[in-house]
């Protein structure tokens, strides 16, 4: 047979209302979460975000310590200019 997989109409139909109702069902699983599970994730976030913001002020301050150092932050000297008076 060419079509193999071939389904009439209305199995379509049923199957795809089906579906919707399996994907509400799912939707209400996500739904309910357990409040300790919550919690765990806020202060993983939270410590990430103090991880993330040491880091990058160590990083700040290196890079400032180095460009001082290699004397990036020095203004460049300017030459007097003699106007002839």
């Amino acid at each position: 047979m060419p079509n193999s997989n071939f389904q009439p109409l209305d199995n379509y139909s049923v199957e795809s209302e089906e579906n919707k109702n399996d994907q509400n069902d799912k939707m209400e699983v996500i739904e309910s979460y357990n409040p300790e599970t919550k919690v765990m994730l806020e202060r993983f976030i939270l410590v990430l975000i103090a991880i993330g913001l040491i880091l990058g002020a160590i990083l700040s301050v290196g890079v400032v310590y180095i460009l001082d150092k290699t004397g990036f932050t020095t203004p460049p000297s300017q030459p007097q200019i003699d106007l002839g008076n």
